[in-house]
């Protein structure tokens, strides 16, 4: 398995003790912000990359530039949108990102900061929420990865694009509209 691993049972403590650090360090906001974990990680029994995805989710636009002012001091940086409208994402410049008085190391992680009301949002949560309740989907998706993994060949962005008509199959059956699935193709192209 070229990308991915068995289940981490220490991604869900991993993700516990950063959802920490990120409601101490955002906790002034007004209105208050939600933190999810999303992606493979986030599904109990699933394969996945080791790497966990996270989404601060704000309902207010003018919280960003605080919010990448707090993210910088605690060492993400910044990579905006990246053609992904509503998804901002901060990537860690080392292992001890955030930046804590312990001085911890941390696991690998895509930070995100989302727009309540966005599509890339809603992707995240809606096909997070249809795996979690589904295990014969999660099983689906589980061997689509192994299968795509047992190729020596693939490139890590053949992966994720690969993944993309099972993720746009799944977002379709949970009720997303023709152009929230067609937004998160292109996204994935």
């Amino acid at each position: 398995m070229k990308f991915i691993e068995p289940y981490g049972l220490s991604w869900k403590a991993e993700f516990e003790k950063l959802y920490h650090v990120f409601r101490n360090e955002l906790s002034d906001l007004n209105p208050p912000i939600d933190i999810q974990h999303v992606g493979s990680t986030s599904i109990p029994g699933m394969i996945a990359k080791p790497i966990l995805d996270i989404d601060i989710i704000i309902s207010d636009p003018a919280q960003l530039q605080l919010i990448h002012q707090k993210l910088e001091k605690i060492g993400y940086q910044p990579k905006g949108e990246q053609g992904i409208p509503g998804r901002f994402a901060f990537r860690q410049t080392s292992s001890q990102t955030p930046q804590t008085a312990t001085k911890d190391t941390w696991q690998n992680h895509h930070l995100y900061v989302c727009l309540a009301d966005s599509v890339a949002l809603k992707n995240h949560l809606g096909f997070r929420n249809a795996l979690l309740k589904d295990a014969r989907l999660a099983d689906q998706y589980a061997q689509l990865k192994q299968t795509l993994c047992s190729n020596p060949d693939i490139t890590m962005e053949q992966y994720w694009k690969s993944k993309t008509a099972f993720i746009v199959s799944v977002l379709a059956n949970a009720g997303f509209s023709e152009n929230e699935l067609a937004d998160i193709e292109n996204a994935n192209k």
